[in-house]
């Protein structure tokens, strides 16, 4: 609505303004002078305060001694206050004479060598003068009497031949060099001895007040004249009033769509409600979650349109909110939308500061949970591969033991002999338990891997057709292998085991009702986006092996256990619960990750990322594993192991291949022994973990002794041990155990037959 312009202004109202406007700056001004002599009254006790203090201070540090001792001659000469004291002259081991000086005197010679030199004067005044000097005049006995009573200080303006000073005292304690300098005065510490006083001219201050009150005599004159052009200028301003009245109309609704704009710009859930949890705004990612038009939430509930229920959530804050008026912020999972959010709840107050509206703030956090649990089951799985680790070491040992005493006792037992097939047995036993350390070190990523650049096409190809003659007819295999894909570095064994190893899963969980078993080889870029919930990936190119069934599906609850080792929902002698866990442990060895995605009766897909190779340049050639007979020798072999029935059966074979061997299971006994004789022996065996000196001191100190003596080493598991380690230690070869006959053999061979 356009309002009529004023025509005119009543005469009166502006003489009136004009009137105001000079009594209101006449006030001020008043005002303003009074504060500025205030002001520097308040900035001279201050001054004064502080030098009150210095001069305390100083005296203080004087009086801890009652003064100090100076010769006799020009400023120093003896005081006459201080003649009863016996102690006020004497004579120095120079032979000159020497007088006390006091506090009082040694402050002026601090300004100078007289205090009057300094603008502020200053003089310790007593309730029991001494003399004249500490003896008070009028201004200071009122001023004495005044602290006496308990005042902190006393402080005046006069005037003195028509210049103004203040006048200031400040208590002062009786310290022990009082009580020594006033004997019989009945002082005891803390008494109050009198006051310091101080005289110092406003002139200093009176300069600072005039120039602050000049100041303001300019300001609020320019202020009075401005005031009157404001008045004449607002009568010409009554006939913008109206177009700026309708202006700022413009302005207003720009405001609110720019508001508006803000709102939808917010990439979080945000939602206005009034006290009856009604929706009555909501923004763009509102309903960019629920796929819906702004209209289509406005006037319903927000836990109708959250949750699809006729109440709040159990622990809503926006409750709280409405109850209390506070900020309330609780973490919300929602069923239908399968995620979960931090909500916050804040109140709208109006300008009286009641409650009419309540902003509804959800911040999706279900990646950075699903981040987290990811986080949680990694580092659970790492603590699990350090235990299985340690298992292995010492079952390693047992297992080594077992086989080279069965292989022992086979050699001396005729073929034909029940005995010689009870044997074969326990060894065939032995060595599906030593594959079992082996899976088992396998899922810790603890074993070294013939790693080198493939193409997994052909692999997994040749393991489907394993698969297939294995899975009944009314599981449908379904491939999408593609062809131009990069090259991975990975090991091919481990890569046939996780095919098979996955596929059976998907197999098994649907034998009962049949179905499809996809699975997927292809190329995928991964950006930062994709690897956000991922944290075993970088960006980068990747080959994804995705493989799925139509099966039951894995329920929620055990989601975060199905990688660790031996958990299984299997029935029993249908599988040991090893098959994930190894599947995680050789993709996460390879810098790769698998993740996995499942809804009961929905079926599962696994999926595998391997890094893709830069290039092919790095293509390594796979030689042919030979096979050959046992060797023998008959070189001195020095063979040191802690558990002695590994020492025993290692001595044992290696006699029985013909070579000369001394075993212990002390590693001092050992170094004392190769200490000795160091050139009786041609090979060093030595295990890797022993007590108190491991197998990694043994070497040193060895090829400190003999630099060029072959050493093999042996260990069960080595978390600080592998191949490369070895070479820069100088061991020759690095082996697992347990070891069987051959093994021991071809590696004794191997390394006496390389040092020729």
């Amino acid at each position: 609505m356009i309002l009529p312009a004023l025509s005119s202004r009543p005469v009166f109202i502006t003489l009136a303004q004009i009137c105001g406007l000079t009594i209101l700056l006449a006030i001020t001004l008043l005002a303003d002078l009074h504060h500025g002599r205030e002001g520097a009254r308040t900035l001279a006790v201050a001054s004064a305060r502080t030098s009150a203090r210095e001069s305390l201070l100083y005296r203080e540090l004087f009086m801890e001694t009652g003064g100090a001792y100076l010769p006799v001659g020009g400023w120093a000469v003896p005081d006459p206050a201080l003649a009863r004291r016996p102690d006020r002259d004497m004579l120095g081991p120079d032979g000159r004479r020497y007088t006390l000086i006091t506090p009082p005197k040694l402050l002026a010679l601090i300004h100078g060598g007289d205090s009057r030199k300094s603008p502020i004067q200053s003089s310790l005044k007593t309730f029991q003068p001494l003399g004249a000097a500490d003896t008070p005049d009028a201004w200071e006995r009122q001023a004495l009497a005044l602290l006496k009573q308990g005042r902190p200080e006393v402080s005046e303006v006069v005037f003195v031949e028509g210049k103004a000073y203040l006048r200031f005292m400040f208590p002062v304690p009786a310290t022990l060099g009082c009580i020594k300098n006033r004997p019989g005065q009945g002082l005891k510490v803390g008494d109050l001895l009198g006051g310091l006083s101080l005289r110092q001219p406003m002139a200093i201050f009176d300069a600072v007040r005039q120039e602050h009150d000049r100041i303001a005599f300019l300001l609020h004159g320019l202020l009075w004249l401005l005031g009157l052009a404001g008045i004449f200028w607002s009568l010409k301003g009554t006939q913008r009033r109206d177009a700026a009245i309708i202006q700022a109309g413009q302005e207003t609704r720009e405001a609110k769509e720019e508001l508006a704009k803000v709102f939808d710009a917010i990439g979080e859930v945000i939602t206005i409600h009034d006290p009856e949890m009604r929706i009555t705004m909501a923004n763009k990612a509102t309903c960019a979650l629920f796929g819906v038009r702004p209209e289509e939430l406005i006037g319903r509930h927000c836990y109708e349109v959250f949750r699809g229920a006729d109440s709040p959530c159990p622990n809503c804050p926006e409750l709280a909110t409405l109850k209390n008026g506070e900020v309330h912020v609780a973490e919300i999972e929602h069923a239908n939308l399968k995620k979960r959010f931090v909500v916050s709840a804040s109140p709208l107050l109006d300008q009286e500061g009641r409650m009419i509206k309540v902003i509804h703030y959800a911040r999706d956090l279900t990646e950075t949970r699903n981040l987290e649990r990811q986080l949680r089951q990694a580092q659970k799985m790492e603590a699990i591969g350090t235990l299985a680790g340690g298992i292995a070491h010492d079952f390693n040992n047992i297992l080594a033991a077992i086989i080279g005493f069965s292989e022992l006792a086979m050699l001396g037992i005729p073929a034909e002999s029940p005995v010689h097939a009870d044997l074969e047995q326990v060894l065939r036993a032995s060595l599906r338990a030593k594959e079992l350390v082996k899976q088992i070190l396998t899922f810790s990523r603890r074993t070294e891997q013939n790693v080198q650049p493939l193409r997994l096409q052909s692999i997994v190809k040749e393991s489907l057709k394993l698969l297939r003659a294995s899975i009944p007819t009314t599981i449908e295999l379904r491939q999408q292998i593609a062809e131009e894909v990069g090259m991975v570095l990975a090991d091919p064994t481990q890569i046939h085991q996780v095919v098979m190893n996955l596929c059976t899963n998907a197999y098994q969980a649907m034998r009962e009702k049949g179905g499809v078993l996809g699975v997927v080889l292809e190329p995928v870029e991964l950006g930062q986006a994709d690897v956000a919930n991922k944290i075993a990936l970088k960006p980068g190119n990747y080959l994804r092996l995705s493989i799925s069934d139509t099966g039951s599906g894995i329920a929620p609850e055990i989601m975060e256990r199905i990688f660790e080792p031996y958990f299984t929902t299997k029935k029993q002698g249908e599988g040991t619960g090893l098959g994930l866990s190894v599947v995680h442990g050789i993709v996460q060895g390879l810098g790769g990750h698998v993740s996995v995605y499942s809804e009961p009766g929905q079926g599962t897909t696994f999926h595998v990322y391997l890094p893709v190779l830069p290039s092919q340049a790095d293509i390594l050639q796979v030689g042919a594993v030979t096979t050959a007979q046992i060797p023998t020798g008959n070189e001195r072999v020095l063979v040191v192991d802690d558990e002695e029935g590994v020492m025993v059966m290692e001595q044992r074979i290696l006699t029985g291949l013909g070579y000369t061997v001394r075993g212990f299971t002390d590693c001092t006994e050992a170094m004392d022994e190769f200490f000795r004789h160091s050139d009786a022996y041609d090979l060093i065996i030595t295990d890797m973990n022993m007590p108190r000196i491991s197998g990694a001191e043994l070497v040193e100190a060895v090829r400190a002794v003999r630099p060029g003596i072959p050493i093999i080493m042996c260990t069960g598991f080595s978390e600080i041990m592998n191949e490369e380690k070895a070479r820069q230690l100088g061991i020759n070869k690095l082996t697992m155990k347990p070891l069987t006959v051959k093994d021991l053999a071809q590696a004794v061979r191997e390394v006496l037959d390389a040092r020729r």
